[in-house]
């Protein structure tokens, strides 16, 4: 990665000014581990959580580059809720901006479409028939998330489902593909053609 620092910045093929590069994505995404990993040492702030970078973090490395770790960034705002679920779900937001339960019950819709085996393998679950709450139901009931009236907390249970997903207990899982982001994106610009259009 170093290297190609110097690769995109010809002007400077000696390597002998200061290289500043960035490191920009969405909250959580592991990019002060990244610039740990490059230093060699424990420097940028890490947690699994968003928002632990507050501010701008210059960082040296060797080679002459200086790494500039900056908080996380996001969308104004979603004009698709699928990507608020999503970013909920992987921890990129804070947990207060969307309920445990709907979000809990979004992942094991996506899972149970494109990784079917590993939610029944992690949960002890015979199948994957039945609505969604009823799956969080099993999950609950498999982890013990019974309250003082024998019902399934639904909320801890959730929480225990998207808390597994981002520690990587289900292993690695991606909740959007080009293809899926596109076909998404073809249904809210028509949304939002047919509402300009209604309001002309």
């Amino acid at each position: 990665l170093l290297t190609l620092c110097h690769q995109l910045s010809p002007h400077n093929a000696k390597q002998t000014q200061q290289l500043n590069a960035m490191i920009m994505g969405i909250p959580n995404v592991g990019k002060s581990t990244l610039i740990n990993h490059l230093a060699g040492k424990s420097i940028a702030k890490t947690g699994n959580e968003p928002a632990v970078t507050k501010q701008q973090q210059r960082i040296k490395l060797p080679r002459a580059i200086t790494l500039i770790d900056t908080p996380g960034v996001l969308w104004p705002k979603f004009d698709n809720q699928n990507n608020g679920y999503r970013l909920g779900i992987t921890g990129a937001i804070k947990d207060t901006a969307i309920s445990h339960d709907d979000m809990a019950i979004y992942a094991i819709e996506y899972l149970r479409d494109h990784y079917a085996s590993r939610l029944m393998a992690r949960y002890q679950l015979p199948g994957l028939v039945g609505e969604s709450e009823a799956i969080l139901q099993q999950i609950g009931q498999y982890r013990g998330c019974i309250s003082a009236g024998g019902m399934v907390d639904i909320t801890r249970a959730a929480s225990i489902l998207l808390n597994e997903i981002r520690d990587g207990k289900l292993g690695q899982i991606t909740f959007e593909t080009p293809e899926m982001m596109h076909n998404e994106r073809v249904v809210t610009e028509r949304a939002i053609a047919a509402l300009a259009e209604k309001k002309a």
